[in-house]
């Protein structure tokens, strides 16, 4: 590709992408500045922002599931203590996180096991009002919030007056991880609600009950019924002889053939 982008052989790409081209499509890993970075002031945006998936929360439709609700129905936003105390934030405060893009509102979480120049949160927390059945004040659509609003879906335009994608030149990937943020304190009133906030889904019926709430009621009591879950996954013989109560065997078979 980069021979081809640099004139050699019968095939070669058009002339606005062969700049483009030559530069990204390296035969070997490369290290180069992110589109983004290349683009912004980073001294008025000179933080990375990412966002991660919570295992649990690995998709939006975790929201139904009201047990995960109970681990994790806000996000915040992670913020080095040492950069938060240089901005004048502390934990819990609420701020604006502003790319060249737009900016969006959040609460901080304080931590110190994150790169001082970089801030995170967790992605598809924060949902719009209405959104998988949840009720209008959850607090997934009041206080939890998305980092996709201040990330453009475009770069802006080149010399030449093209606009490429802001994405990945090789795999066209989107580029959730190259934004570039500030951010600041909110106001005493702005605080405890997050913004944009957008016009709630009308057509989609609320949950008919406090979800939040459900198996508050089970207490947990042992009914000396149940088993260590190291009987099930395949390794009875070997906690045979350890832990009280498990009789020898293999997987879900005992010695002598039964379950």
């Amino acid at each position: 590709f980069r021979l081809a982008a640099q004139g050699h052989g019968e095939r070669q790409p058009p002339k606005r992408n062969r700049e483009r081209i030559e530069t990204y499509f390296d035969p070997l890993p490369i290290w180069y500045m992110p589109f983004e970075e290349a683009e912004v002031d980073t001294k008025e945006y000179p933080l990375h922002a990412l966002s991660q998936r919570p295992m649990h929360m690995y998709h939006s439709w975790g929201s139904q599931n009201a047990w995960l609700r109970q681990i994790t129905s806000q996000n915040k936003l992670h913020i080095h203590s040492e950069t938060a105390q240089e901005l004048g934030i502390v934990d819990e405060d609420w701020v604006w996180i502003e790319s060249r893009h737009g900016r969006v509102k959040g609460q901080v979480k304080l931590i110190t096991g994150v790169n001082p120049q970089t801030v995170w949160t967790w992605n598809a927390i924060g949902k719009r009002k209405g959104a998988w059945g949840l009720d209008k004040n959850a607090p997934e659509s009041n206080q939890g919030f998305l980092l996709n609003h201040i990330i453009s879906e475009v770069l802006a335009p080149n010399k030449a007056g093209d606009t490429f994608s802001n994405s990945d030149p090789v795999t066209g990937q989107a580029a959730w991880f190259d934004l570039r943020v500030k951010i600041s304190k909110c106001s005493a009133e702005e605080a405890g609600f997050t913004e944009p906030m957008f016009e709630a889904f009308a057509h989609i019926p609320a949950a008919d009950k406090p979800v939040l709430r459900y198996g508050a009621e089970l207490t947990g009591t042992h009914k000396g019924k149940a088993v260590p879950s190291t009987t099930w996954i395949g390794n009875r013989h070997e906690n045979a002889s350890n832990i009280s109560g498990i009789k020898d065997g293999k997987g879900n078979r005992t010695k002598g053939g039964k379950s």
